[in-house]
């Protein structure tokens, strides 16, 4: 369980820095600009930062944890911090990529 919450967690943060939308807007000139963008780009075009540096503590309090119960911190809160921030970090994590599937960009 240890191991596979800093996984999971370091999947998290590559998935979140990745490409993977494609915002396309008409210029004045008329042709169309076509940006490739991540969900942390899309989140802080959109002013919805708070959401990533949620994520960014959860996953924090989850590897750190981990990385106690690993080193031999046996102790029965130290596993329940880490199964909360863990799933914790798994629904922002399902937040952030419906947030940025369904936002536009602001354009001024």
């Amino acid at each position: 369980m240890t191991i596979l919450s800093i996984i999971v967690n370091t999947v998290y943060c590559v998935v979140l820095n990745l490409n993977i939308y494609t915002d396309r807007a008409m210029m004045p000139t008329g042709e169309v600009q076509e940006w490739h963008r991540s969900p942390i780009t899309r989140l802080s075009i959109a002013d919805q930062s708070f959401l990533i540096y949620l994520q960014i503590v959860l996953a924090a309090v989850s590897v750190i944890t981990s990385v106690l119960f690993l080193f031999g911190v046996r102790n029965r809160m130290i596993r329940t911090i880490q199964l909360v921030s863990l799933i914790g970090s798994t629904i922002v994590f399902i937040i952030i990529m419906i947030v940025t599937s369904n936002s536009h960009a602001k354009y001024a």
